[in-house]
């Protein structure tokens, strides 16, 4: 199965016109239907904060709602990556918890997890014991992880503290060393287009990125396949 990964749409942003917007989100429903995709999996900041946000949107809360009537033209299943400002909202309106294990079909299972401390930079103890039970509970060959934040060589960008997620020893372990293919996906860098990183059984890599109306660069999608685990960079130009 193919799953296509959306990161940082950033909605109702006043770097966008509602004209460039609306366009933009008709055409990605119009790709995301005829991609193949049999899973959707979002990596969070689908809204923009509420200083970023446009004056039709008196909120986030309203932003999210457009977000979700959006989402419902789809006959696909769509699984949400939320940072912090997210959680109530995912909650309540599709009923999905920050951090989340499954499986997806008999090759790969998906967790998702959005650290919560530091903002979504650092895992709190209980998150690290609960990835540590669903690693040891994956039963298919292959997992995906997912965060808004990547993992520590995800893309080029220079390791730093607050940059990438703060990983310790136990959890660098638990995914560099699995008996399983582990995947971590991730997104909030808007970075360019770049090959995955490779450490020992993780394959660290960068989901994707939306452009700014005026903005300079495209953007573009990746996708990653449950059976062979591997990862494509979706390019039907993304400017829009």
């Amino acid at each position: 199965m193919k799953i296509l990964l959306l990161s940082d749409l950033h909605l109702c942003d006043i770097r966008n016109s509602r004209e460039f917007e609306y366009r933009r989100m008709d055409k990605l429903a119009d790709f995301i239907k005829n991609s193949g995709a049999g899973m959707v999996l979002n990596l969070g900041d689908a809204v923009s904060r509420k200083e970023f946000l446009r004056e039709e949107f008196a909120d986030e809360s309203a932003g999210f709602d457009y977000y979700l009537q959006w989402r419902k033209q789809f006959d696909i299943p769509f699984t949400e990556c939320a940072v912090a400002r997210e959680f109530g909202f995912f909650a309540e309106k599709v009923g999905q918890q920050p951090d989340s294990f499954r499986q997806i079909d008999d090759f790969m299972s998906l967790i998702t997890v959005a650290p919560q401390e530091a903002f979504d930079h650092n895992f709190t103890l209980d998150q690290l014991d609960f990835l540590e039970q669903a690693v040891s509970g994956c039963r298919t060959p292959k997992l995906l992880i997912a965060s808004h934040v990547p993992y520590p060589g995800s893309c080029s960008r220079g390791i730093a503290p607050g940059i990438f997620l703060d990983i310790p020893e136990r959890l660098r372990m638990l995914v560099e060393e699995s008996e399983l293919d582990i995947f971590w996906g991730g997104g909030h860098f808007h970075w360019d287009a770049e090959p995955a990183g490779k450490f020992g059984s993780l394959t660290a890599f960068y989901g994707g990125r939306f452009s700014n109306e005026n903005g300079k660069k495209n953007g573009y999608l990746r996708s990653i396949d449950t059976v062979s685990g591997e990862i494509n960079t979706e390019l039907p130009s993304f400017w829009w």
